[in-house]
């Protein structure tokens, strides 16, 4: 059976290597004939020109005195820095209690603690606060306030701020 199993390993070594693909060979070698390929040339560099910066004439965006200008034209709602500060105006406004509220005369007074447990009477014109808040209007259970503070364009805008009345046996 050797010599069988020799014969059947000839056969088919050799129908392996008949050219069965020479016509593809040949297909491939005439298609690629006279392709070449081609680079884009370098585009061309353009010559440097420079700048030429003329704006130091210009005001800077950033000059200060043009900030204090832009606010001296918008003071409208400015406070008024002259006048003398009131005792409750030193203290932040969280800091303060509404204990009560009087009428007198047809006057509505209210009755502000400080945190030294001091009684202050308060009535609509009055300050407090460290923002010029003006007492506006006191009612039976609140007092509103007129702030004014300063925004981030450094314009001065008024805001409005309620304090109310704290309740007794209400933690202070």
């Amino acid at each position: 059976m050797s010599k069988f199993g020799f014969l059947c390993l000839l056969l088919l070594l050799g129908g392996c290597g008949s050219d069965a693909t020479d016509d593809l060979d040949q297909w491939m070698h005439e298609a690629g004939k006279g392709l070449t390929g081609q680079i884009d040339p370098i585009p061309q560099a353009q010559p440097y020109q420079p700048f030429v910066y003329q704006a130091f004439d210009l005001r800077d965006p950033f000059d200060p005195q043009k900030l204090l200008a832009a606010k001296r034209q918008n003071s409208a709602n400015a406070p008024d820095f002259n006048r003398p500060r009131e005792t409750l105006e030193n203290y932040d406004l969280d800091k303060l209690k509404l204990v009560g509220i009087l009428k007198r005369g047809g006057v509505a007074y209210g009755l502000i603690r400080s945190p030294e447990n001091t009684v202050y009477r308060v009535q609509p014109g009055n300050f407090m606060g460290p923002n010029f808040g003006l007492i506006k209007r006191i009612s039976e259970t609140e007092i509103e306030l007129a702030e004014t503070v300063e925004d981030l364009n450094g314009e001065w805008v008024q805001r409005t701020t309620t304090m109310y009345l704290v309740e007794q046996g209400q933690k202070q």
